[in-house]
């Protein structure tokens, strides 16, 4: 069983959805490539033991405990699905971890972190009674409630880190740093730290992450793929510029990636 839910005001502001899954995935390929998004992810086991599936590229960065605060990723993990069993999980909109963390996001790039180390001791008791209620509605009303109770409404984004997202969100293929600090007000170099200290990345990798998504949506499309037409339409110089930051972000080349059985972005984020 898989189920998400879209929680609304005020928690649908911070987070995009809240998902669900019941016993492991069923498929021909049990090992999938985790492509990085610019969202942090809370993942709670409701199995016995720790979360297990995750599996870091570079070796690192891949704590296992029973629920897990997964950072920004600015490089590829692996899912081993067969692993995979009972669980529950957050995907933040971008920036919207902040609220919940009380401490600077940038210490969790590339890091998997016990949510135990910045929650406390309620997050077995939390477990627990996600574990031990049957119904999958009151489950997200379980996980809705301890998100509520642990926002805080003083760390809110700054107003310059705000205003970078939309201009990020609207034109991903165009925007440039010291603009954003400009229209911001600011000198690049504060610019720079408020963004990533509330974002958990710097602005110049948030902007490469969002511009290697753009490229995975124009790929999705369905349409035949011009690389060269597709790289431009995606922000990049050049296709020799696509094919590098395809690389650093996947392991795979776009070719690579489009000849794949079953080409997978961020997994928890395709919950739906």
């Amino acid at each position: 069983m898989i189920a998400a839910y879209q929680p609304g005001a005020p928690l649908g502001s911070h987070v995009e959805k809240i998902w669900y899954c019941d016993g492991h995935l069923e498929g021909d390929r049990t090992r999938q490539v985790l492509l990085p998004d610019g969202r942090f992810q809370l993942v709670i086991s409701l199995a016995e033991g720790p979360i297990n599936a995750l599996i870091d590229s570079m070796g690192d960065g891949g704590g296992m405990a029973p629920a897990l605060l997964i950072g920004i990723r600015s490089r590829f993990n692996i899912m081993d699905t067969a692993k995979l069993r009972a669980g529950m999980g957050v995907v933040f909109r971008p920036g919207g971890v902040h609220g919940f963390l009380g401490t600077l996001t940038d210490a969790f790039h590339n890091e998997n972190v016990s949510l135990d180390l910045i929650w406390g001791s309620m997050v077995r008791s939390l477990r627990d009674r996600l574990r031990t209620t049957n119904d999958p509605a009151e489950k997200f009303r379980v996980l809705e409630v301890a998100l509520l109770d642990h926002f805080n409404a003083r760390f809110e984004l700054n107003s310059a880190v705000r205003y970078a997202l939309q201009e990020f969100a609207s034109r991903p293929e165009s925007i440039r740093v010291r603009e954003l600090a400009h229209g911001a007000g600011l000198s690049r170099r504060r610019f720079s730290q408020l963004f990533r200290e509330q974002i958990g990345v710097p602005p110049k990798l948030y902007c490469r992450l969002q511009r290697f998504q753009n490229s995975l949506k124009l790929i999705a499309s369905g349409n035949s793929v011009d690389w060269a037409q597709l790289a431009l339409a995606a922000g990049y110089c050049d296709q020799a510029h696509l094919a590098n930051e395809f690389h650093d972000f996947s392991g795979l080349s776009p070719s690579a990636y489009l000849a794949s059985p079953s080409p997978s972005g961020s997994f928890f984020h395709r919950f739906s």
